[in-house]
């Protein structure tokens, strides 16, 4: 009788084709990936009709992960069969040191003119979605003194109308060859920094992702507003890590060209506040010292490829779901269910790995530790 190739088996989840066995069941990659993220991550699910027997097939696989992860269970997936007994990160070092090659030093300019604007109008605090911080106490100088986006809010929606077929990738953020350590930064310059750097880079990859594409203008500004801060600190803590000199003096670079050091930095909010800047840095430096602890010292010991940088963003996408529709969440799955994926194809091709379970498990961790400690 004549053996049955894996690969012909049909996936005992959703019946697409099966790409072998996974945590005990013959399973695609995408079910596989979305078993690994729910058990690693913790995740709880409620049956969207209630009934907990909604259809899981080709079509239909997204529509309710309560049914989605019952089945996986129903079918014997279990997280016994992570084979946690073997960590090949250790292994993989040397391999992913020769993979992540040195930056290229690209020198960033940033502007010192403030443009943001000071709005008097009290009226404008209310029900204004461009209006992203304000301080309290205000400051005497300007009693009313608000931030207002609203000029970057017209420039990300510009970006979101774009249907261009492009891809903005993460290798994209380099470090720049001159850093300038902080001392005292004026918060203008941090307002510039995010208006016309921080804020739109990430505006260009959320609009980078085909499925994203698809979703309502509004839905995707509301999907930008719970992710862009989540992701841009992630990805400033994976930047950092990757140079021993930043990481070990409690430093994270906040853009490619600035470092903020915990302790010695701090902004000055005198010009909107009557906070001193010794008050506001007890209050900001402990929140960034936990993710330079926590966060950045994993991604330190394992020292992570661009690509991985690529899938742990995506398990921060949407992370909150505050106002967020099911279809949103179910293209965000989606999404998730591709870089699955396309993670095969990385550790296949680059590495010749077929047992990449742990390292992914590995990433999972981290990404979870990031959305607890956020």
């Amino acid at each position: 009788m004549e053996i049955e190739k894996l690969t012909d088996k049909d996936c005992l989840v959703c019946n697409n084709p099966s790409k072998g066995m996974h945590f005990g069941a013959f399973t695609c990659r995408a079910c596989a990936a979305f078993f690994r993220r729910a058990t690693v991550l913790n995740l709880q699910f409620e049956c969207i009709n209630k009934n907990n027997n909604c259809t899981g097939d080709k079509k239909r696989r997204f529509i309710c992960k309560s049914c989605r992860f019952s089945k996986c269970q129903k079918i014997g997936m279990t997280s016994k069969k992570f084979i946690l007994d073997y960590d090949p990160t250790t292994s993989m070092k040397d391999l992913f040191d020769y993979y992540l090659t040195s930056d290229e030093l690209n020198s960033n300019s940033m502007t010192n003119s403030p443009n943001c604007l000071i709005s008097e109008d009290e009226n404008n605090i209310n029900n204004n979605d461009d209006i992203l911080f304000h301080f309290s106490p205000k400051s005497s100088k300007n009693p009313n003194a608000i931030i207002d986006f609203s000029d970057l809010t017209q420039k990300i929606e510009l970006i979101f109308d774009s249907n261009k077929n492009g891809k903005y990738e993460i290798s994209n953020f380099q470090k720049s060859s001159v850093i300038v350590e902080i001392n005292q930064m004026e918060i203008f310059d941090m307002v510039n920094l995010l208006k016309n750097a921080i804020i739109i880079k990430w505006a260009k990859w959320i609009n980078s992702f085909c499925l994203l594409k698809t979703i309502g203008k509004q839905q995707k500004m509301q999907l930008f507003r719970n992710s862009w801060n989540i992701l841009h600190i992630f990805e400033r803590l994976q930047i950092t890590s990757k140079y021993q000199e930043f990481y070990k003096s409690n430093s994270i670079l906040i853009s490619d060209s600035l470092l903020w050091i915990c302790g010695k930095s701090h902004f000055n909010v005198s010009n909107i506040s009557d906070i001193t800047n010794r008050y506001f840095s007890k209050l900001f430096d402990p929140f960034l010292q936990r993710f330079i602890d926590e966060i950045g010292q994993k991604l330190y010991e394992i020292k992570i490829a661009d690509q991985e940088l690529k899938f742990c963003l995506i398990q921060l996408l949407g992370y909150d779901t505050t106002d967020l529709t099911q279809e949103t969440i179910e293209i965000i799955e989606k999404l998730k269910d591709e870089i699955a994926d396309e993670m095969h194809y990385f550790y296949s091709n680059y590495f010749n790995l077929t047992n990449y379970s742990c390292r992914l498990i590995r990433l999972l961790n981290i990404v979870k530790n990031m959305k607890v400690g956020y």
